[in-house]
């Protein structure tokens, strides 16, 4: 027994949303100079790769410029999907994926063994534990009671190793995000 002809279209569109709909592949926010690819089935014209602009943007048939910037690839699905039922076609079947990601760091100096930028995967997030061991942890010397944590745009914090270590609630979790400084005072002798 075979699918009918209108079914595959359908099955296919199903089958790519479900890989598209991997929390871990689109919870990363696209920002400028990522590069994306825009599926939109049984539409070759509009299947397509798109850089983004400087300002967060791009150029995409029938509907001009997108801002895209600080949205997952789910929310750009919804915007194109919807930009092309406007008018222009019934039930449009849009995955968006990275195809490439810019890359994106927090810094590490102080009292740790290694300092330095730290590269953020693009598949998930990291906590501020993970980050202080991927600066080879804290050095003999550091005070265990004082790393900073300072982020554009927010006051500085300031916490205890012991503290942060001991943080087994994935909702207390103290996560980085790109372009934090993370900083770890000696200890006075």
């Amino acid at each position: 027994m075979s699918t009918p002809r209108i079914l595959a279209p359908l099955l296919l569109a199903f089958a790519l949303n479900a890989l598209a709909a991997d929390p871990a592949a689109t919870s990363r926010k696209i920002q400028p100079n990522d590069v994306i690819f825009i599926r939109v089935v049984g539409e070759v014209d509009l299947t397509m790769e798109r850089r983004i602009g400087a300002d967060g943007k791009i150029t995409y048939p029938y509907l001009e410029e997108l801002l895209v910037r600080d949205k997952t690839p789910t929310e750009v699905e919804r915007m194109i999907r919807d930009g092309l039922k406007d008018g222009y076609f019934v039930n449009p079947q849009v995955t968006v994926d990275f195809k490439e990601y810019v890359k994106e760091y927090v810094n590490v100096n102080g009292a740790v063994n290694q300092s330095g930028r730290i590269e953020l995967p693009v598949d998930r997030r990291l906590e501020l534990i993970d980050v202080i061991s991927m600066a080879r942890d804290l050095s003999p010397k550091a005070d265990v009671d004082y790393i900073q944590l300072t982020r554009k745009g927010q006051p500085t914090i300031t916490y205890k190793y012991k503290e942060i270590r001991s943080i087994t609630d994935p909702d207390k979790k103290i996560y980085v995000e790109p372009g934090d400084q993370i900083f770890v005072k000696e200890r006075i002798f």
